[in-house]
């Protein structure tokens, strides 16, 4: 399996009140809870209809989750928010990690010296991610930074070096 097919949608179906369960393509099923998302938002208020609430529907080849009101959220985001529901935001700050840095499996688990399945579950949520490994994922950033060519000092380091 292509690792971008993981966060594909199989399957939504809707369970008690605004909690909608997700099942993707690697076998992880998900639910979330709506209810805050549809009261603060104005595109999902006709959501608040429990009929159109059980219209979900996987859309975009499993990319998304949509109603007929027009109503949308990406398969990632919905994965992101039952983390965070479920208390792994340091789960869903490991995969804006690995986002924002365009990382596969592989070169995130090469970063930080982890393997491709482990850095999967992370990602997953399968597993919590350790204190360690977020301080991992900061430590290889700045070698990052400080690797790049033509880095600009930062203000506190140019002020450092003009004051001596």
């Amino acid at each position: 399996m292509r690792e971008k097919n993981i966060n594909r949608l199989e399957s939504v179906s809707v369970e008690a009140d605004m909690v909608l369960a997700a099942t993707y393509t690697g076998g992880n099923t998900i639910r979330v809870d709506l209810t805050e998302v549809i009261q603060r938002l104005e595109a999902f208020a006709p959501l608040e209809s429990r009929r159109e609430f059980r219209r979900a529907a996987v859309v975009d080849f499993g990319w998304g989750v949509e109603w007929p009101c027009g109503a949308s959220l990406d398969s990632d985001r919905l994965l992101e928010m039952a983390l965070e529901q479920q208390g792994q935001v340091a789960n869903v700050n490991f995969r804006r990690w690995q986002d924002r840095h365009q990382l596969s499996l592989t070169d995130a688990a090469n970063a930080i010296g982890l393997t491709r399945r482990t850095v999967s579950q992370y990602r997953t949520g399968a597993r919590p991610v350790p204190r360690t490994v977020t301080l991992a994922c900061k430590g290889w950033e700045m070698e990052q930074r400080q690797s790049k060519p033509g880095r600009s000092k930062g203000k506190d380091e140019a002020t450092r070096s003009a004051h001596g």
